[in-house]
């Protein structure tokens, strides 16, 4: 994906509906109170992160120790390396950062991770918020191509965790067995780690979204 440019309003342009959606809370927030703080996990190369610093948050970018010199190179590039931080942590990995934050950013990650697993991952994402915090999450979703092949297509999502096809795993460069997500799936995983669901929908690729509310 480009990285994002600007509107009129100040707002980036970007592709992806989840990123519209914290990018118009942080640009909403600034306008009324202090810069906001969000977590971005897992935060990849950092682009991200540094749309939302942009904007006007201070940001956490947390992923992989390999993927901080493409973050912090990132934002200093833009001039933002005072508002994006990078944390070694990864979602699987036991301890995530505890906040309290305003906003947390979890894209294309908790598929990566066992049902079960992912539950107790929104859990603690969730407990990072303050209370009217929101949680803004994707997954990659079954019925889209990434589908087509899956071995644990059949199975309930508590059971869901599988390779994917190969043709599939080589076209995505998808690595490892994942969990693929319904629509209802996602808001299930939110409500059982205790959120409550402001929107949830599904993209046109077929990856699951959702926004949840800590309460």
């Amino acid at each position: 994906m480009m990285d994002p440019h600007f509107n009129n309003n100040f707002v980036p342009v970007v592709a992806d509906e989840l990123e519209q959606l914290i990018l118009q809370e942080i640009a909403r927030r600034v306008r009324v109170n202090a810069a906001p703080q969000v977590l971005d996990l897992p935060a990849g190369d950092g682009r991200h992160a540094v749309a939302m610093a942009r904007l006007g948050a201070q940001v956490l970018a947390a992923d992989q120790v390999g993927r901080e010199a493409s973050v912090r190179g990132r934002a200093l590039a833009e001039g933002l390396a005072d508002q994006v931080d990078f944390l070694a942590c990864e979602l699987g990995g036991g301890h995530l950062p505890e906040g309290p934050f305003d906003m947390v950013f979890c894209h294309h990650g908790i598929h990566r991770l066992p049902y079960p697993e992912a539950r107790q991952v929104a859990r603690s994402l969730l407990r990072s918020l303050r209370i009217g915090g929101k949680l803004f999450i994707s997954a990659y979703g079954l019925h889209s191509a990434l589908g087509e092949g899956y071995a644990d297509y059949e199975q309930e999502v508590e059971q869901r965790f599988a390779h994917l096809a190969p043709a599939q795993a080589h076209c995505y460069n998808i690595d490892g067995p994942v969990c693929l997500y319904t629509e209802r799936n996602l808001v299930t995983l939110l409500f059982e780690a205790g959120g409550s669901v402001l929107r949830s929908f599904t993209s046109t690729h077929g990856t699951v979204k959702s926004v949840a509310v800590r309460v």
